[in-house]
């Protein structure tokens, strides 16, 4: 996941993930210095690693199996989720909030989820799935490959010409 430190943001939800999930592995990028982010996350479970802000985040979409955005609508819409796209571009479904332009994105069991933070019941439940299912994964993973195509240049340049 690719976060700040907003309480909005979920981040308190991503560590709390990975407490319940130990049997994966969690990473989680602030948008903040070293010093912040230590201050930030006190407890942090043995199966996530948190690095602090990075000039080049493609490494970790390439060593993904899934991406998640656990935003708050009660606290804050996304309006669009350029993090959900790159990694539907990397070919890595996703879980990401029910409302807003981020929520647009994705089309549930087609390239990833839709779920309230509030339910990390839930979510447990699509990791767990999307891990374990390799047939369900890979259907997800081509899915979200497929919805970031509509995103490409020559897509967007196509639209705004036929737009003028």
């Amino acid at each position: 996941m690719l976060s700040s430190l907003k309480g909005y943001k979920g981040t308190q939800e991503f560590a709390e993930l990975a407490r319940r999930l130990p049997q994966f592995k969690f990473t989680l990028i602030i948008n903040d210095t070293q010093e912040q982010v230590d201050n930030y996350l006190q407890e942090v479970p043995k199966n996530l690693t948190v690095y602090a802000r990075q000039n080049d985040v493609s490494r970790f979409y390439n060593q993904s199996s899934i991406v998640l955005n656990l935003s708050d609508k009660n606290k804050v819409v996304e309006t669009f989720g350029l993090t959900a796209l790159e990694a539907m571009s990397a070919g890595l479904p996703v879980i990401v909030p029910t409302v807003g332009g981020i929520a647009e994105l994705v089309e549930n069991g087609v390239n990833g989820y839709k779920i309230d933070v509030q339910e990390l019941d839930e979510i447990c439940y699509c990791i767990e799935t999307i891990l374990s299912d390799e047939k369900i994964f890979f259907h997800l993973a081509t899915g979200a490959l497929e919805c970031s195509k509509r995103f490409s240049e020559k897509e967007m340049v196509d639209c705004i010409v036929d737009i003028l």
